[in-house]
C-alpha cells in the first residue's frame, strides 16, 4: 500500500508545480519582456512550497520505502540517481524561492535563476516518473 502513496504524493508536488509554472509565467513576461501583467505572488509562493517541499519529503520518502523493502539505497537505479539530482535543485528553489518572497524588489538575475531552475526541477519530476513507472512494476512483480 505505501507503495502507492509515493508516487501518487509525487504526482500532486508535479501538477502544483505546473500550477506554479502558469501563475510565474505574468512575472517573467513583466521582468524579461517588459509588458505588465498581474502576478499573484501569494499562490505562486504557496503553491511553490508545497511542490518542492512535496519533492524534498518524497525523495526521502522513496529512500525510506526502498529501505523498508530490505534493498540498499539505490536499489530503483535511475529512479534513485534522479533523485539525488532533484534535490539540491528543489532545495535551490525553495531557498531562492522563500529569500525572494521575504524581499520583494526589482531583481533580474535571481529570478531567473530561480525560475530556471526550478523548470528543471519540473522536466526531472517527469523523468521520474518515467522511471518510477517501472520500479513500481518491479517490487510489484509486474513486467
Amino acid at each position: 500500500m505505501l507503495l502507492y502513496v509515493h508516487p501518487i504524493l509525487q504526482l500532486l508536488a508535479l501538477a502544483l508545480g505546473l500550477w506554479a509554472l502558469v501563475l510565474a509565467w505574468p512575472r517573467f513576461v513583466t521582468i524579461h519582456l517588459k509588458s505588465k501583467r498581474i502576478f499573484r505572488r501569494r499562490r505562486h509562493i504557496l503553491l511553490g512550497e508545497f511542490c518542492l517541499g512535496g519533492f524534498i519529503l518524497g525523495m526521502i520518502g522513496g529512500l525510506a520505502m526502498v529501505r523498508l523493502q530490505g534493498k540498499a539505497w539505490l536499489a530503483t537505479g535511475e529512479h534513485a540517481w534522479g533523485g539525488l539530482i532533484l534535490l539540491p535543485l528543489a532545495l535551490f528553489g525553495l531557498i531562492s524561492g522563500l529569500y525572494l518572497a521575504g524581499s520583494p524588489a526589482q531583481r533580474k538575475v535571481l529570478p531567473l535563476l530561480h525560475g530556471l531552475g526550478n523548470l528543471l526541477v519540473l522536466g526531472l519530476a517527469f523523468y521520474q516518473a518515467h522511471t518510477g513507472r517501472q520500479v513500481i512494476a518491479n517490487f510489484a512483480g509486474l513486467p
